[in-house]
Parts: structure tokens; sequence; C-alpha cells
């Protein structure tokens, strides 16, 4: 069991050499985890995806625990259902694959909520109109927009109308035989923006057996996105609200008005800012999640390779020139630090370790030479972290002349 409790309370050491790569890296998978996990929140997908993470955790325990039979029949498995549900699964991920822009998810980090300030006309307008709506059974579902993007969102976009709010225009979009009657209206900004959108479903089976596709669908896009709908029953008359997937119904016009003023209002000292604390705080949960999976992963994946240890070695000089010695003191020994897996590091054996240093190309004097990965013998797969310390500096002297040739050149001086 000591493996797998190594697996589970990993060496920190690695931490040190954390760089700005690595940072970038998990900011990323955050991002993209993140945006996964708000468009298929409540989805069937959703649900599988669970399932093969619960199946990949038991594969890294299996193989941190030394279960070689259980590890390999569970890789199988997790390999086989990831292919699985990419074919099962095609038509969702190409639709979703077709309607994300990047661009509008990367602007909508930085593009502050709608701001309201007081109780805008617009929305009085449309309190009014949905109660008029009720009270001659016809149905309507308004989606209004806030920090997340609706439109990457949308089953189906249903045409741009962009046009100011008025009853007159809302009462004829949700009115049957009017061509964009069937489907959503999304407003934004305070504008009827596009209308007969198709909304996603919600999957959940906690909604009453009354709730029929129109209710489903207000549920389905709140709980893909921070959007808040207004949904208009035909067959009850009943007008509600929904938010992150919660439905509340509302006795009255100025009942909606109040809930849709608070929920689309922000403070006056927010206007102006283009990145505020709500960057974080909105929807935290959903990215504290993200941060989480994407930091145990990088744990498990990321920071066994990242590991680090030091030693000390000795430094050997090779390819002295003949005619030169070494003089003085010289650097006799340094400090190593090798970053690299566990599996490699526990195979490295310390005392075949060299620092290298050629002096073919020395001159006479003093020196001085860098240590870097191409002087140390180190094996495949493991990396030079640092070395301390980084310069080792070398002093060539000449050798004297031996005494015979002294000699001989001695009398040749004094010849006449």
């Amino acid at each position: 069991m000591e493996p797998l409790f190594a697996f589970l309370l990993p060496d920190w050491h690695f931490a040190r050499g954390f760089r700005w790569r690595d940072v970038l890296d998990v900011a990323l998978m955050t991002f993209l985890i993140y945006q996964a996990y708000i468009r298929f929140r409540g989805t069937r997908a959703a649900r599988v995806g669970a399932g093969l993470a619960v199946l990949g955790i038991f594969y890294f325990l299996a193989q941190a625990a030394g279960l070689f039979l259980t590890t390999w029949v569970l890789g199988g498995i997790w390999a086989a259902s990831f292919i699985l549900v990419i074919v099962v699964f095609r038509a969702e991920i190409r639709q979703i694959l077709e309607q994300v822009n990047p661009l509008i998810a990367s602007f909508s980090l930085f593009r502050h909520p709608n701001q309201l300030n007081g109780v805008p006309d617009f929305l009085v307008t449309i309190a009014d109109t949905c109660f008029t709506l009720a009270q001659k059974r016809c149905g309507a579902l308004l989606v209004f927009e806030r920090r997340d993007p609706v439109e990457p969102l949308l089953r189906g976009k249903g045409v741009v109308v962009d046009a100011y709010v008025s009853s007159q225009l809302v009462e004829n979009l949700c009115t049957p035989p009017t061509p964009l009657h069937d489907g959503a209206l999304y407003l934004r900004e305070g504008r009827v923006y596009r209308a007969s959108c198709i909304l996603p479903l919600s999957e959940t089976l906690s909604l009453p057996y009354f709730y029929g596709t129109r209710h489903r669908a207000a549920v389905g896009i709140t709980e893909h996105s921070d959007a808040v709908s207004v949904v208009v029953s035909e067959e009850r008359g009943e007008v509600s609200v929904v938010e992150q997937g919660s439905i509340l119904t509302l006795p009255g016009p100025r009942e909606l008005v109040a809930w849709l003023t608070i929920r689309l209002s922000y403070p006056l000292e927010k206007q102006g800012v283009w990145l505020d604390r709500t960057l974080i705080t909105h929807n935290w949960r959903a990215k504290l999640g993200a941060l989480t999976v994407v930091g145990v992963l990088w744990l498990m994946l990321v920071g066994p390779q990242n590991t680090e240890v030091g030693f000390t070695i000795p430094v050997v000089y090779y390819d002295i020139p003949v005619h030169f010695d070494l003089e003085g003191k010289r650097t006799q020994e340094v400090y190593l630090r090798v970053r690299g897996s566990r599996e490699l590091l526990s195979l490295l054996d310390p005392s075949r370790l060299r620092a290298q240093i050629d002096l073919k190309e020395a001159k006479e004097g003093t020196s001085g030479y860098s240590l870097s990965a191409q002087e140390v013998n180190l094996p495949l797969g493991l990396q030079v972290a640092g070395v301390d310390p980084p310069v080792v500096t070398v002093t060539l002297k000449k050798k004297p002349l031996p005494e015979k040739l002294a000699d001989k050149a001695g009398p040749m001086k004094d010849h006449p």
C-alpha cells in the first residue's frame, strides 16, 4: 500500500519548479472544463461523463496501488467507453462545436453584465404583456441574458429582430398563428434580440409532470447559463420565472417587475469597470469545481513528472592540454537538482553522475565554465533543474620544461 499512499500524498518538492507554462496550462484547461460544464450540465452526456470520471479515478488508484490486472481492465474499459461516448453523442458534440464561438466565450469574461438603474420601462412592459397573454391563455417564453452568452447555447437561433421592447411587438411575436410565435424570445441589453429561438431542454427528473416542453426549455437554458426565464402557461394561465433551474410562480405584474429588476440590476459603482470581482464570484462553485478537477489531474499526471531531487556530484576535468597544468583551488563538487518522474528517479544511481568540464579549447589563465544539462551525464527522460554553483572557475598554467631539456639548453647558450 506504500505506492498508494505516495500517490495520495505526493512529494511536494516539484511545486518549486512550477513554471509560468504550468500556470497557463492549468488556466486554459480550467476554462475549457468550465465551458464544457455549463454547456453539458443537466444532459445525458454530463451524467455519462461523471461515470467516466469515477472510472478514471478507480483506474489511477489501481495503478498507484500496483494492481496490474485491475489497471489493465479498467484502462481498456475507459478507453472503449470514451470512444463509445463520442459515437453515441456525436450529434450533440457536433452541434455544440458548430455553435461555439471562442471569441464570444472569451469576450464574455470581460464583458460587464447588463446595467439597469431603478425600474426600467421595458420591464414594466414585459410584465404587463406576460400577464395579458396569461389571461388570453396564450403561451410565451422569454429569456433574459445576463453575463453568460446565451447565443452559443441555442439549439435553433431563430430570427434576428433587434428591436425596442413594446407590448405590441411582444404580444404579436408570441400570439399564434404569427410565423415567429413558436419558440422563445431572446432579450439582450433591454432589446428583443431574437425571436423563435429553440432552447436546450432540461433532462432533470424532478420537474412536476404537468410542466411541458415550454417549461423544460425555460429550465434548460438556466441550467446551462446564468440567464433567467419568464414562461407563460397557456393551459393554466400562470406566469412563472426560472433561475438556476428553479421555477417560481408569481401572482401579478408587480411581483414580476420586482423579481426581474433585482436579477438584472447591478450597483452603480460597477459601471465602467471592465474587469470586476464578479469574474470570479459569478458561478463560483462551478469555477472552483473546474479548477479542482484540473488541479487533481495535474497532480496525478503532470505532478509526478515534475518531482525534484538533489544530489552532490563530483566535477571531472578532462582533455586538459598536455602543456598545461591545473593551478590553485578548483571546484571539486557541485549540487545538482534533477527533475523527472518518480519512476525514473527511483532507478537513478547518484554515484554514477558526473559534471564533466571539457578543457580541450582552454587557454592559459583563469576562465569560467557554465554548467548546463550538456555537462551532466543524466539518463534520458530526466532534466537538470539547477546546478549550484552554476559557473566553475578554472586556472591553467604552462608546465615548466623538464630538467634535462633545461640542461641541454644551458650549454648551447654559453657556446662561443
